[in-house]
């Protein structure tokens, strides 16, 4: 502790005069003082006050070196020795797709299969006219080797179609009336054998639980999950929890429900001035299908969808699906099943070339890898597109990255390969141990080794892919499992290993903070509290520095200030 307030008061005088800006004509509209700002500005981190005018920080430095931009109407805030951070910016979310399913069913991943199926019925009770009964969060591995089955489903809801999206949103599992509605039978060809499929009987019969976007996302489509009549309503409420959060800024990872429709709808919310958060968005691929029009698609969406506080300027490819799934692409097979290897979700030739074509474009990618398989993938598509276009501005990002082969790790910072995490889902991962093995379960998540080899770390939510619900949003929450590899709080629970890739707070701030702005294109714009940079901010109710580690999570967002203009402050 006492190193940083000794390097807070060494450098403070310095970066008073760095910073200082002779007398303007104009004050500054709020200045905040009496606080502790962690800048993230390499040139001088710490600091007393900053002034906006505007959206604009105009100083940042010392209590008295402010008092030059107070003026006759200037507001002027005592913080009283609260940490002032950079906004958080969440590398990482599915904003546009959480919002179908903010009256969804919620389930847990931790519930069995008849607590999954009471909670169905009590939200079919509450909801008696929602057609199709939604929900999502539940964990296919919970309902045994068959998984879950259209027959569980009629026994609780047998009047109206149904459809449940599992915790990360890559399996569905549907009842009767729903696979009745949109001709799903046994005759129904799998999209892609072994990658996007049907589970089915013997007979041949689908089962009811659909693997993967192309199993699923037709059949979402023909029933009409999306209800238009919701949209302003759930925006209105995610929005405002994004904001008590001190969440700022995210890329959204895929809008991919709607056929189009979620774009529109948050394009017309940014035209209007109604995102409290800039949201940089991306254009989702999953399949073969996808990559054909990809590079167009991705033109046309950046053509319909540029504003300040969203665009869509990014390419996104999931190589892969996910463990609990069985849908993740390994190096060596799985444990159990015994001898099982999934398939990738796209073909690498297909994929390599359209990677290159982004490079070519130098548009940003960003690429889903859970498995170790689909890590060295994306490194190699990577590496592929790089020596295609060396002087390509590209920047690329592999999220996620799960399990990480040991001679992968130093390919990230030699490739100037961002690596994107969900420090929330460091729970010690028992699914992942049993399919498998104690091996591969000690190569999850090494961001401090791919760090100390010079790749960049960000960090972010996945949300609605939480498995602790809405904290699993929380920056504050991620941050604390990012040190810990721990639930929230639990000092004596297993840790996630292996334990030597904690990262400090420092990086975890980085992550959340300036790296996330570069990840998302804007480090000129946001991510550090730096005069000439727009004024997003959060006001926190404790100094991170001062905690034991397993407090953090309890800490509370004061004051959430974006481009200038308050959009969250506590009671």
């Amino acid at each position: 502790m006492a190193r940083y307030y000794l390097r807070y008061l060494s450098v403070l005088i310095a970066f008073t005069c760095t910073y200082s800006v002779s007398a303007q004509e104009d004050a500054a509209d709020l200045v905040f003082y009496g606080a502790k700002i962690y800048t993230m500005d390499e040139a001088a981190p710490w600091a007393e006050a900053v002034a906006i005018r505007g959206d604009t920080i105009v100083y940042v430095g010392s209590d008295a070196g402010v008092d030059t931009f107070v003026g006759p109407n200037t507001q002027r805030r005592d913080l009283a020795g609260k940490l002032l951070l950079p906004g958080f910016i969440d590398s990482h979310m599915h904003v546009g797709s959480t919002l179908p399913y903010l009256f969804a069913a919620s389930l847990s991943p931790d519930m069995t299969r008849s607590e999954a199926l009471e909670t169905i019925a009590q939200h079919a009770q509450e909801y008696p006219d929602q057609d199709p009964l939604i929900g999502t969060g539940f964990l296919g591995a919970a309902f045994g080797p068959e998984g879950p089955t259209a027959k569980d489903l009629d026994s609780v809801v047998s009047d109206r179609a149904v459809i449940i999206f599992d915790e990360g949103f890559h399996s569905a599992w549907v009842n009767t009336v729903a696979m009745d509605a949109v001709g799903l039978t046994a005759d129904t060809p799998d999209p892609k054998p072994g990658a996007h499929f049907y589970r089915r009987y013997p007979d041949g019969s689908p089962t009811g639980w659909l693997i993967e976007g192309e199993a699923f996302g037709w059949v979402a489509e023909s029933l009409g999950v999306i209800d238009a009549e919701i949209l302003d309503r759930s925006a209105d409420e995610f929005f405002a929890s994004m904001s008590a959060m001190g969440i700022t800024a995210a890329f959204d990872a895929g809008m991919i429900e709607g056929d189009g429709q979620l774009f529109r709808f948050m394009g017309g919310r940014a035209d209007e001035g109604k995102l409290p958060v800039r949201i940089v968005g991306s254009h989702y691929v999953n399949s073969e299908r996808g990559l054909r029009t990809a590079m167009d698609d991705l033109s046309r969406l950046s053509r319909d969808y540029e504003h300040e506080f969203f665009d869509v300027e990014v390419l996104k490819v999931s190589l892969d699906g996910t463990v609990e799934a069985q849908t993740a692409y390994t190096i060596e097979p799985y444990l159990e099943p015994p001898g099982h290897r999934a398939e990738p979700l796209v073909p690498l030739d297909k994929t390599k070339e359209v990677i290159a074509a982004a490079a070519e474009q130098k548009i940003d990618v960003h690429l889903h890898a859970i498995g170790d398989g689909a890590v060295r993938m994306g490194l190699d598509l990577v590496e592929y597109a790089r020596s295609e276009h060396p002087d390509s501005t590209s920047r690329f990002t592999i999220c996620h990255a799960q399990v990480v082969n040991p001679a992968d790790v130093p390919r990230f910072g030699e490739l100037d390969v961002i690596v994107q995490s969900t420090p929330t889902w460091y729970a010690y991962d028992d699914i992942a141990l049993a399919y498998l093995g104690e091996e591969r379960l000690a190569h999850m998540y090494p961001l401090n080794s791919i760090a100390a080899a010079g790749g960049k770390v960000t960090l972010g939510s996945d949300f609605p892919a939480s498995w602790i619900g809405l904290d699993g949003m929380n920056p504050v929450f991620n941050i604390e499992m990012a040190l810990t590899r721990q639930p929230p709080g639990d000092k004596d629970y297993l840790p996630q290993p292996p334990v030597d890739e904690r990262i400090t707070l420092e990086q975890a701030i980085r992550g959340y903070t300036i790296d996330g702005a570069y990840q998302l294109g804007l480090e000129k714009e946001i991510g550090s509290i730096t005069p000439g940079k727009q004024a997003d901010m959060v006001v926190l109710n404790r100094d991170l520095f001062s905690l034991d580690a397993h407090g953090i999570h309890e800490t509370r967002v004061v004051l959430t200030m974006v481009d200038g203009e308050i959009v969250f402050e506590s009671p």
